[in-house]
């Protein structure tokens, strides 16, 4: 099996300091922002014409007093908001970058994740398991830190994960919880919703991705443990393919249902995958590069279009391969090689620390 990464010749873009967040406009498909841990956010033009591709960072402002964690757009792309380790909710013009409104002490503990539900209702999640809605309500259904936070299409589920490792659910309009489910073995990390809305995948830092029916998130009905070590961040490149950021310092392409990592995509870095993010028509994915002060920009239409294509190739194998079985053991022996042979850091990354407990833990720590 060939090791060498899919477009791992793509441009790249290289701040003063570590990039901890990031998330392209819902509206403008060339406007990326960047949250670093500097605590300033910077606007990410691309540039694709018909010669070369490149990323080009057109302003830079200190938003934070400490690092930003989460960046979100209002659907109309006319706000940003970010949110903070500082504790601090902040919203300001897409356009110039302008105060608009703010929330000094918007949690008790730092502030890392949100989720933009509608022009008038925001989530965010802390490191001491709390979910508020702005002004309208607050959770604490969850003993640690809250990883990410996803709103279904009807705009009234809010899906939750943490650090306890439960997918926690809540009824948006009702402002109460809808259920939680079952303890699984390790942190959940990040998640998303695919397959047209009638799935959700988690990520966890034992690298096992977990299948969830939409409605039916009281326990997995499925599961993939095809990752050689933790799985950082989560983005869609379409219903049926996503990417994985590891702490391997690898990006990963994987179709699902049959699931199977089909590549290793970009560049490696030898530091944990901070940040993944996909454009409003998924034809841009960005994500770390070679060091967490640099992003990399990947060509995902293209991407998917080379995928789909392999996924056509593998289904005709396995239906008349006897031996299709063991594809997937293969894929997962070529990743644990790769892995294996990385550099070893015993250096952890300012976004989270273990914790010495039976399961594999991590949680945030300053920034």
């Amino acid at each position: 099996m060939n090791s060498t990464a899919l477009f791992d010749d793509g441009p790249e873009i290289e701040f003063s300091t570590e990039i901890m967040c990031s998330r392209f406009s819902p509206i403008t498909q060339n406007l990326c922002l960047a949250g670093a841990i500097s605590g300033h956010l910077h606007w990410i033009q691309i540039n694709d014409d018909e010669n070369e591709r490149s990323m080009s960072n057109i302003r830079s402002m200190k938003v934070h007093k400490k690092s930003v964690r989460a960046i979100g757009f209002t659907p109309d792309s006319q706000s940003i908001v970010t949110v903070s380790k500082d504790k601090s909710i902040k919203l300001r013009s897409t356009e110039t970058g302008k105060m608009i409104t703010k929330y000094k002490r918007a949690h008790n503990s730092p502030i890392n994740c949100l989720c933009v539900v509608d022009n008038c209702v925001l989530a965010t999640g802390d490191d001491d398991g709390y979910v508020k809605k702005k002004s309208l309500a607050e959770f604490h259904d969850c003993d640690d830190y809250i990883s990410d936070l996803t709103c279904g299409s009807d705009r009234r589920t809010l899906l939750t994960t943490s650090g306890e490792g439960t997918l926690t659910v809540y009824n948006v309009r009702n402002k109460k919880l809808q259920i939680q489910s079952e303890l699984m073995d390790s942190d959940l990390t990040a998640c998303q919703i695919v397959k047209d809305g009638t799935k959700v995948v988690c990520s966890t830092m034992e690298g096992v991705l977990y299948f969830f029916n939409w409605k039916e998130f009281g326990n997995m009905s499925d599961r993939f443990p095809g990752h050689p070590g933790g799985i950082e961040c989560l983005s869609t490149l379409d219903q049926s393919l996503i990417a994985t950021g590891c702490e391997d310092g690898k990006i990963r392409a994987l179709s699902l249902y049959p699931h199977r990592i089909m590549s290793v995509i970009g560049r490696t870095s030898t530091m944990p995958i901070q940040t993944l993010c996909t454009s409003c028509d998924t034809d841009y994915l960005i994500g770390t590069s070679t060091s967490q002060e640099t992003l990399q920009l990947i060509d995902s239409k293209q991407l998917k279009t080379i995928l789909n294509e392999k996924k056509k190739k593998v289904g005709k194998r396995q239906n008349n391969s006897f031996f299709a079985d063991l594809e997937m053991n293969e894929q997962t022996k070529f990743d644990d090689e790769q892995a294996q042979s990385s550099d070893d850091s015993d250096s952890s990354d300012d976004h989270y620390q273990k914790k010495k407990q039976p399961k594999k833990k991590k949680k945030k720590v300053d920034c």
